[in-house]
């Protein structure tokens, strides 16, 4: 089902296929008031996700097994989003790269693939995953 070589792509591999890294713009449009669907590999399992993202810079997310949690997310100067959850789950910093329908994000600071938004829609649907 999941595309296993996405936990394992980094920066540079984004570089080397000549995939264009989404601008400062790109990143705002993408994180205004949308619903986003993705997933992400943590302990050799695969998650899938659901994020409400809102233009007042809060986020709403819950995970295939029930995880729900509440933060903030920008986008950065140099082009990259923050998000900072709340609770427990990760904050992380990253470039997002668009591979065919997806938007794939690389840590900011390890350049390791960190997650993919499978489907971006408009506005704020329910986050059941």
């Amino acid at each position: 089902m999941e595309n296993q070589l996405d936990s394992v792509l980094t920066k540079q591999d984004m570089i080397d296929k000549s995939y264009q890294m989404l601008s400062v713009e790109d990143l705002s449009k993408l994180h205004i008031d949308t619903t986003i669907t993705g997933k992400y590999f943590y302990n050799n399992t695969w998650y899938k996700y659901m994020s409400n993202i809102f233009s007042d810079g809060t986020v709403e997310g819950q995970n295939d097994v029930g995880s729900y949690n509440e933060g903030r997310w920008k986008v950065n100067s140099d082009a990259t989003f923050s998000v900072e959850w709340e609770g427990y789950w990760e904050d992380w910093t990253g470039f997002a790269y668009k591979v065919g329908n997806e938007i794939m994000f690389f840590d900011s600071t390890t350049n390791k693939w960190r997650t993919t938004y499978t489907l971006v829609e408009d506005g704020k649907l329910p986050i059941d995953v």
